[in-house]
């Protein structure tokens, strides 16, 4: 495994270096000098920040046409995007540096989104069609103060489409794929004197693939498809020239077909997912600063149905399962950014969020019906509070420190605090040092607390997260390179455990957990319109009870490697070329222990033409070489697939 990826390695720096040996003046960008909001909650330059940020543009996802959004986050450095190239629909797990689901918060549009029916919380990005984002926002890096709780690992900012200043504008796709895929959809926006609108509806059908891998070649098992429906909305009013409101909603509707386990397949399990958000803000402008307000309510509806038949001669089903989650969560915010002076700012605010779960199973075998199981959105709810400040110097001869709190008030447990340190050093607007200490919490969820295996003593996972780094522009702003060292300590982390006397589940705060590693983002702008784009990680770790520590980073790589090679032939004509390689990889399977999933590589490749402004056609083609590989042991990834479609904007 290591000779393939020090080979692959190799490779890409060859390229790199041969390239750059014609290389000629170019257009160039700093991205020390992007603006980014998601480190501060404010617009702030990347250069005078010292967190670790990504920006995936909205020219990057328009030549990204055709892929997920969970394909597209599993490129980035730090990220694992688990179950992004399997059947679709599958449920897919987002590891930042080698934390579990549920530890990375995903925003939309600041907006913190999950599913506090599911044990992680965490939110399902099967959800978001790619095509009403405009920009995604990656915070690397423990983010609880000021984001709160989930955001141990970091943050995703899913950033959407703004109305255009014409009165009418109007857009139109259709993409047609592999597995029968037909994805289609329409969208309209503007702005009329103080009003700004944007609405649009996403379809998508595929017929897909056995989700279950059929390890005996037998032929006979079906293909799990997946239906999908979103509609996607933003109302804007200019009340002055300082202050603004916006509505916002997005509604999401899919079923998709299920299998039994790993290796087994079900011809009759299906899961029916709806979401529903809501979000109403204010924004106010004041001299030097601004005054925000949100308001958001989620809703998460799942329906699981697995009805598979009748034994002969029996009127007693041989298996049935129905399943009912439903939560809600309301969540307030207001916050206040201050420039005290030209060095000094301010920002602080207060969240309050309230979360219930209504779920209800039932399940029946072919020698027992089993007691139903249901939690009750009257007892199953949790309220917490919190109000956070950060100082933020900035413009001291190069030097820049932040330094926040956060208190929080949790109605179970009581209370818990976060603090960060952000100092760094920009020089010369070309190059920025910086060291990041900073605490983090992931409160108990509401399956933790209160389904049959829940411990209203759990204590929230506690943690405390080191990085450093390096960040720069070189050689005339033709390579822009970051190289980041961190290490995060786990305090508390929840785990499920059985009794070995009982065999009674229950989950329990363990001991520790430690995870540690580096990334490598670099891009060079060479000949043209010629750039490279590659991005490392490495990641490690091991948990700690009592005196036994072992590896549990499962279904983690500890090596990752992107690459893509992408050239701008002509105003209109754009191809690119990707590589991945993952190395090995474990699994905990019950019975068996820990196995081995073992190292692979995946190539692709993307074409587009542009017609002026207004039409695009596009072709995406991944897994070229056929690759039969597994990132969920017995579970089927996509071998070679394409997408081809066309997109109009008038």
């Amino acid at each position: 495994m290591r000779r393939k990826l020090y080979s692959t390695i190799r490779v890409v720096v060859m390229l790199t270096v041969c390239t750059h040996a014609n290389a000629q003046d170019s257009s160039r960008a700093n991205h020390l000098n992007e603006v980014v909001v998601t480190a501060t909650k404010f617009a702030k330059r990347a250069g005078e920040s010292g967190k670790v940020v990504t920006v995936i543009s909205s020219d990057y996802l328009q030549k990204n046409s055709g892929k997920s959004l969970g394909s597209i986050l599993n490129s980035q450095a730090g990220l694992v995007v688990n179950g992004a190239e399997n059947a679709p629909g599958t449920n897919q797990d987002v590891y930042m540096r080698g934390a579990s689901a549920g530890n990375t918060l995903i925003l939309i549009d600041g907006i913190p989104v999950s599913d506090a029916s599911q044990i992680s919380n965490a939110f399902d990005l099967n959800f978001i069609p790619v095509i009403q984002i405009d920009r995604i926002e990656i915070l690397r890096g423990s983010q609880s103060t000021l984001y709160g709780s989930d955001a141990v690992a970091g943050v995703i900012n899913i950033i959407t489409k703004k109305p255009g200043e014409n009165k009418v504008g109007i857009s139109a796709n259709g993409v047609w794929g592999t597995y029968k895929t037909r994805q289609g959809g329409a969208g309209i926006n503007g702005s009329i004197g103080k009003f700004s609108y944007l609405g649009g509806y996403q379809y998508l059908n595929s017929d897909g693939f056995s989700s279950a891998y059929d390890s005996l070649h037998t032929g006979t098992f079906d293909k799990d498809g997946f239906k999908r429906h979103s509609v996607f909305g933003k109302v804007g009013y200019q009340v002055s020239n300082r202050w603004k409101l916006q509505y916002m909603m997005n509604w999401s509707d899919y079923k998709t077909a299920l299998d039994e386990a790993a290796f087994i397949d079900d011809q009759d399990y299906s899961m029916r997912n709806k979401y529903l958000l809501n979000t109403i803000s204010s924004r106010y402008e004041f001299n030097k600063g601004s005054w925000i307000i949100l308001y958001s309510y989620q809703r998460n509806k799942r329906h699981l149905l697995n009805d598979s038949g009748y034994i002969a001669k029996s009127d007693f089903p041989s298996k049935f399962y129905e399943g009912n989650f439903t939560s809600n969560t309301h969540q307030a915010e207001t916050y206040v950014n201050w420039d005290v002076t030209r060095e000094l700012q301010i920002l602080a605010g207060a969240e309050f969020r309230t979360s219930n779960t209504d779920q209800s199973t039932l399940f029946v075998d072919e020698f027992m019906a089993y007691p139903p199981s249901k939690l009750s959105a009257d007892s199953a709810h949790t309220r917490q509070f919190s109000h956070y400040a950060a100082l933020l110097l900035h413009n001291l001869g190069g030097f820049n420190l932040e330094i926040g709190g956060r208190f929080n008030y949790h109605n179970i447990y009581g209370n818990n605090q976060t603090i960060s340190f952000n100092p760094s050093y920009l020089i010369n607007n070309k190059h920025k040092v910086f060291i990041n200490i900073s605490s983090a919490y992931k409160v108990p969820t509401l399956y933790h607390l209160y389904s049959e295996y829940g411990n209203k003593d759990l204590q929230p996972e506690s943690s405390i997260n080191y990085e450093g780094g390096y960040q720069g522009a070189l050689f005339q702003d033709k390579v822009n390179l970051r190289v980041v060292g961190f290490q995060r300590e786990t305090r508390d982390l929840i785990i499920f455990y059985t009794d070995p006397v009982t065999y009674r589940g229950i989950y329990r705060n363990a001991d520790k957990q430690k995870a540690y590693g580096g990334e490598l983002e670099a891009s060079w702008q060479i000949i043209g319109g010629l750039n490279l784009r590659v991005n490392y990680t490495y990641v490690n770790g091991k948990l700690t009870q009592q005196d036994t520590s072992y590896y549990n980073l499962y279904r983690r790589p500890k090596h990752a490697l992107n690459a893509e090679l992408g050239y701008q032939l002509t105003p209109g004509f754009y191809i690119s070329a990707q590589y991945k390689y993952i190395s090995k990889r474990w699994e905990s399977v019950f019975g068996e222990g820990d196995l081995p999933l073992g190292d692979y590589y995946t190539l692709g490749a993307y074409a587009e033409y542009k017609l002026g402004q207004f039409f695009k056609v596009f072709g995406d083609f991944r897994n070229i070489t056929d690759q039969q590989y597994f990132d969920v042991r017995g579970y089927t990834a996509r071998k070679f697939n394409f997408t081809a479609g066309v997109a109009i904007n008038l």
